[in-house]
């Protein structure tokens, strides 16, 4: 265990960590990112009980990780949509929860008000998290965090692990830096047998839809570059969430055939999938991320958003199909400044010649 003594605001002294909080309340893509500072505060205090909280969506695969002990799941959108009274007891309930584990260290990864607001409520005895100026009296470490609106999400996560004399191992590394568990690989496994894929294939995951329509491409073009790649022997399937599956209708009319596709809400045999594939085609959403962080090569159809802060990944492993244009970013799910410019200047032949130079690069092909 990492020899650390913190002499904090109310004089206390911590000299081991043996009860940690981190709490990572942002959207599943980015909470994957801070997945090497978990794998980092495990490998640091080994014997301490580390808790995660997080979204839902990230539950399993955080509590399959192996990095933390427990995983308390909240969504603070979600509960802000019920009445006073329903927000009043969730919340107590939470920070009742919390209180009673008696942390040692609270970490907050998170960045937001409400974060910050639990964190502090956890009554861990060091609180540390960035150093926002609506946030620093929540905490007693703040890290540097005045460029918060526009450094990458893992340079704020590493500031704040950097308050612990600690630094995140990389993200690229040889087979991925999330661990996948055994029962994923089984499914991917079943998956390939179910659709006749051969072990030995190339199957690339396609994930052509997203939670905003600004972020999507169009399923004629869909359909000409899935036509191409299929007519050169590869395999493809289709991953997207079970409300999205109409849309891969639209796809599939284009392209005159069905195929097969994973539609379930669990991430955990995604990352199995991932795992097994020889890439990852898509636009801009967590999956893109799970699929990067098993180890798996993406090419990214980008749209309106900035790639500078959550698109951390090397070129040539995880490179992008990106048009400039001068309204990027907007944030707005419609277009109403450019008729969707970022993506309709996006081509076929583009994409087509993205992906070979991507595949040849890590099949050698």
């Amino acid at each position: 265990m990492v020899p650390i003594v913190f002499a904090v605001g109310r004089f206390r002294e911590v000299p081991c960590l043996k009860r940690i909080l981190a709490v990572k309340l942002r959207p599943l893509g980015e909470t994957l990112l801070a997945g090497t500072c978990f794998e980092t505060l495990r490998d640091a205090f080994p014997s301490a009980r580390i808790t995660a909280l997080v979204r839902p969506s990230a539950y399993d695969l955080f509590r399959k990780s192996g990095w933390v002990d427990e995983v308390l799941a909240y969504h603070p959108g979600a509960v802000e949509r019920r009445s006073f009274w329903v927000r009043a007891w969730k919340s107590g309930r939470l920070v009742g929860a919390l209180k009673k584990r008696c942390f040692d260290l609270a970490l907050d990864l998170t960045g937001s008000t409400r974060s910050a607001q639990l964190v502090h409520q956890s009554g861990a005895v060091l609180k540390a998290g960035p150093g926002l100026p609506s946030l620093r009296g929540f905490y007693d470490l703040n890290a540097p965090a005045g460029d918060a609106l526009t450094a990458p999400v893992t340079e704020l996560n590493r500031r704040v692990l950097k308050l612990l004399g600690l630094a995140p191992k990389p993200l690229e590394r040889e087979g991925g830096f999330w661990p996948v568990p055994p029962e994923a690989l089984q499914y991917a496994d079943i998956f390939w047998k179910a659709h006749q894929f051969g072990d030995g294939e190339a199957v690339i995951a396609v994930h052509p839809l997203a939670g905003r329509k600004t972020q999507e491409w169009y399923p004629a073009q869909w359909a000409a570059v899935l036509g191409e790649i299929l007519a050169n022997g590869f395999k493809v399937f289709f991953t997207c969430m079970p409300w999205e599956k109409k849309g891969l209708e639209e796809v599939e009319k284009g392209l005159g055939r069905e195929l097969p596709a994973y539609t379930g809400l669990d991430w955990v045999p995604l990352a199995g999938l991932y795992r097994k594939s020889v890439a990852g085609l898509g636009v801009d959403t967590d999956a893109r991320h799970l699929a990067a962080a098993v180890g798996t090569p993406t090419l990214t159809l980008w749209g309106p958003e900035s790639p500078g802060r959550r698109h951390p990944y090397s070129p040539e492993r995880h490179p992008l199909v990106i048009q400039e244009v001068p309204c990027r970013p907007c944030g707005l799910p419609v277009c109403v400044e450019k008729k969707h410019q970022c993506m309709v200047e996006l081509k076929p032949e583009g994409v087509l010649k993205a992906l070979k130079q991507l595949l040849k690069r890590s099949l050698g092909a």
